[in-house]
């Protein structure tokens, strides 16, 4: 009885991927549209960089400088592909690797901060990266980084490329959330003190965290540069890190395929509104705010709340059918 309920409990946790990958898997049979491709493509590059952001949030910080390590993570894959001719593979796991590198080092002054302090170390980690990266010939400075050799020429090839990446890196990260390291991380961010009297080192874990989670945000900023093939700081702001964050807690924090559905469900709504752009940004914040007040658990948090209600009907239904008898 209980490996049956076992089953039917992960079935029900792998069919919303399931689900999902197969939608991204037909995209393109179903428009041969260039610029849907890219969109796509570009949800996949948001998506990785969402989910990376919540291995973070694990610990209990939130991190405002995650977009400087995706840049970081582009810049230095886009150097070494222009400057240097290294192959994609290389400059894919360069990029990854130097992105996690510098998070760590940079991360570690500030990992004995907690909440708002960390985060507004982060935020200040954040702008000084992207001024660094402004300041830098190399990097093309305030013009960009241009002329990035591509990975492959075919659009189609991209593409799939970023699904086979995606499915990859969640798996990856999914298997850390939910590892030995992924529960230490849930209990220091519940109570760092009682964690921590247990031997728990929580500067270690933290700063594990951090570059676990910066490894994938230069992954996927590196893939994503020899796609685009040109790169500009003003993409890496601390904007970009806001969205990534709105990503994974309008989508719910609390559940890892929060920031996936969290990422698909708003980056899609301001390209469908295209056709009233005037009005997009505006759907945007209205579909936040109803999320936000409406569901406090997310957009993955919707089944829970059906359940729940449905269960509340069922007991008040038998509440009076027993006043009735």
């Amino acid at each position: 009885m209980e490996n049956t309920l076992d089953k039917k409990k992960n079935l029900r946790k792998i069919i919303p991927y399931a689900i999902i990958l197969l939608a991204f898997l037909i995209v393109p049979a179903f428009t041969g549209n260039i610029y849907w491709l890219g969109v796509f493509i570009f949800i996949m590059y948001q998506m990785i960089g969402s989910v990376s952001l919540r291995t973070i949030f694990l610990s209990g910080n939130i991190s405002f400088a995650h977009g400087s390590f995706i840049a970081m993570g582009a810049y230095f894959a886009g150097i070494l592909a222009k400057d240097l001719g290294f192959p994609p593979g290389v400059t894919l796991l360069a990029g990854a690797l130097f992105a996690c590198v510098i998070s760590v080092i940079t991360g570690f002054p500030f990992v004995r901060l907690r909440g708002l302090y960390y985060g507004m170390a982060s935020l200040f980690m954040g702008v000084a990266i992207i001024y660094v990266i402004q300041a830098l010939k190399v990097t093309g400075g305030s013009r960009g980084l241009l002329d990035i050799p591509s990975m492959f020429s075919s659009i189609y090839a991209n593409y799939y490329f970023f699904v086979i990446l995606t499915v990859v890196c969640l798996l990856a990260m999914y298997r850390f959330e939910f590892s030995r390291i992924g529960i230490t991380l849930r209990a220091l961010a519940q109570s760092p003190e009682v964690a921590s009297s247990i031997g728990v080192s929580e500067s270690f874990y933290k700063l594990l965290a951090l570059g676990f989670g910066s490894f994938f945000a230069g992954l996927t900023g590196a893939a994503f540069a020899l796609y685009s093939t040109v790169l500009s700081t003003t993409n890496y702001g601390l904007t970009f890190s806001i969205w990534l964050l709105m990503y994974m807690m309008i989508g719910g924090d609390s559940k890892f395929i929060g920031p996936v559905i969290g990422t698909v469900i708003f980056v899609l709504i301001p390209e469908i509104g295209r056709s009233f752009s005037a009005y997009a940004p505006y759907l945007t914040a209205a579909a936040m705010l109803v999320v936000a007040y409406l569901i406090p658990g997310g957009l993955a948090g919707i089944p829970d709340l059906i359940r729940r209600r449905k269960r509340k009907n069922k007991v008040e239904n038998l509440s009076e059918g027993g006043q009735a008898i």
